[in-house]
């Protein structure tokens, strides 16, 4: 069923894909061949190996502490299904929201911490990296599943979805995973359906759904979350953007897409899918690291010029 439901929300995501080059919207550097290349890789490694990997050590490890723990909570959904299903779902969103917001936050003072996060920028940068280093890179469906080969290991939401599944939360877990899914995917379609009515004529439509936009997270918010500059910070939830507007404080509803998509990339990310997705240098997201890496990197090039 786990299988089942990884289709289903793959299929949305290739039709989308196949609707955006229909319709244009991966044309004039909006999205590259690097682009697709990482899509490809970070959903084949997610659905070959880090989910399964996951939900092995799981079953592995539960079994062997609490010897008969699979499947003990089954009778929750049997005779408690929506309201179980509603605080798996409320649960799985605040996890992921806390640890995404932590990804994005300014650096701890704990020096552990620092290492702790700095691991969780260097895994999640590559979901910020769309089109070429031309600025004319725009959000695409595909990137729904794009991160580093980190990221589902260190993300405890995932980790909590498969620990629902091994408890027996089997419904529960297959409706909520599918809905937070497809939201997700929609959210990372290259279009802006919400914007309609964001900029509706009738006063009444724009106040609905700036009214609607405090409690779920629509396509433009998470696009500005895509952008360049202070809202790629924001708008941290997938689906309950309550939390961004009462608990993360990170909440911003724009009524236009951005002007530019994708964080900086250097020339290497640029080049390769490989040190793209398999980068592993923590170091780099480390106070300094940056500028170390850029003057090494400079460095180098000099050194071959020479050589030249």
């Amino acid at each position: 069923m786990d299988q089942k439901l990884t289709f289903l929300v793959t299929a949305f995501v290739i039709i989308s894909a196949i609707w955006e080059l229909i319709v244009g919207r991966t044309k004039n550097g909006r999205k590259t061949k690097q682009d697709w290349k990482v899509a490809f890789l970070a959903t084949f490694v997610m659905i070959a190996i880090q989910r399964p990997l996951v939900l092995l050590a799981l079953t592995f490890g539960l079994s062997h502490l609490f010897p008969g723990s699979a499947g003990s909570l089954a009778w929750l959904e049997k005779d408690y299904f929506i309201p179980t299903l509603i605080v798996y779902f409320c649960i799985e969103e605040f996890i992921h929201g806390s640890f995404h917001l932590f990804a994005h936050a300014r650096r701890p003072k704990s020096r552990v911490l620092q290492w702790v996060q700095a691991l969780y920028k260097m895994s999640h940068r590559p979901h910020h990296i769309v089109g070429g280093q031309d600025n004319k890179g725009e959000l695409s469906v595909t990137q729904t599943f794009v991160n580093g080969w980190a990221w589902w290991f260190i993300m405890p939401n995932y980790t909590f979805q498969l620990l629902c599944l091994y408890l027996g939360l089997v419904d529960v877990f297959l409706l909520g995973t599918a809905i937070k899914g497809f939201w997700a995917a929609q959210t990372h379609v290259n279009w802006n359906w919400d914007l309609y009515f964001h900029n509706h004529k009738w006063a009444w439509v724009r106040k609905t759904m700036w009214a609607l936009a405090h409690v779920l997270t629509f396509p433009t918010q998470h696009h500005h979350h895509h952008s360049r500059g202070p809202n790629s910070a924001k708008n941290v939830t997938s689906t309950l953007a309550i939390y961004d507007w009462l608990v993360f404080g990170t909440l911003a509803i724009e009524t236009k897409r951005p002007e530019v998509y994708g964080w900086r990339q250097n020339d290497e990310e640029a080049a390769s899918v490989l040190k793209r997705y398999f980068f592993w240098d923590v170091r780099q997201y480390m106070p300094g690291g940056a500028a170390k890496a850029k003057a090494k990197a400079q460095a180098k090039a000099d050194k071959q010029a020479e050589a030249a």
